[in-house]
């Protein structure tokens, strides 16, 4: 089924449209199909009316279109495997989660058997020890890692290497929103949201996106009650 996808390949626009979800793929197929009908109109219907040159000029519109179109379909689509591979290899990665967080229905974290996270002695030497990896893919993993023990430091400091290396790495993009949202950082957070979603892949993600607003939303609603109650 995976080589399905090369299919999209077949019409400039197509595996923008399906694969990442892009618009822009969408106008790139509509004008494709407009000029390829033109070419044949010209070439059925009104081959007597206009200059044969003309009609060249069009098919060759057309064939440049599909070809930039073919090469256009492949760079997307290897790079959406790519990203599928990434993902797979993340959830295989064994996580050790002998110190662990818990939480809450809010969306706020609480340690089990953590340390402190405000304790920064040991920062340095928990990322020399894991950093023997290198890439943004690596440092992902790392991070997710010291995210679920509830080192916040640690994990977001490997996030800014792994977004340094590769702006685009959304999933940990995701990450920090979320880092952001158990420290407490609420604003910084939207923030992020909102930047996020200016990617143009981030319709892939739009479930999570969804599930961290909420999670925000309710976070800030219970400290607006809470203001309310201590004014009254």
């Amino acid at each position: 089924m995976s080589h399905l996808k090369w299919i999209t390949c077949g019409w400039p626009g197509l595996s923008r449209l399906w694969l990442t979800g892009q618009w822009t793929g969408l106008a790139v197929a509509a004008g494709f199909g407009v000029l390829f009908n033109a070419a044949i109109v010209f070439e059925l219907q009104l081959s007597g009316q206009i200059h044969e040159s003309f009609q060249q000029v069009i098919w060759l519109l057309v064939t440049g279109f599909w070809l930039g179109g073919l090469v256009d379909g492949a760079v997307i689509t290897l790079g959406f495997r790519r990203q599928q591979e990434f993902q797979s290899q993340r959830n295989r990665t064994v996580v050790d989660t002998t110190d662990t967080v818990t939480v809450d229905s809010e969306g706020l974290a609480n340690h089990t058997d953590g340390p402190n996270s405000d304790d920064y002695s040991d920062v340095n030497q928990e990322i020399t020890g894991e950093s023997s990896q290198t890439g943004s893919d690596d440092l992902f993993i790392q991070a997710r890692n010291q995210y679920l023990k509830g080192h916040w430091i640690t994990c977001e400091t490997l996030i800014e290497r792994a977004l340094e290396e590769y702006p685009g790495d959304l999933e940990t993009r995701l990450l920090r929103i979320s880092l952001l949202r158990v420290t407490k950082r609420y604003e910084e957070a939207l923030v992020d949201i909102t930047q996020f979603q200016n990617w143009d892949e981030a319709e892939q993600w739009s479930f999570e996106v969804s599930r961290e607003v909420e999670l925000l939303q309710r976070i800030l609603s219970r400290l607006d009650d809470t203001e309310v109650s201590k004014a009254a």
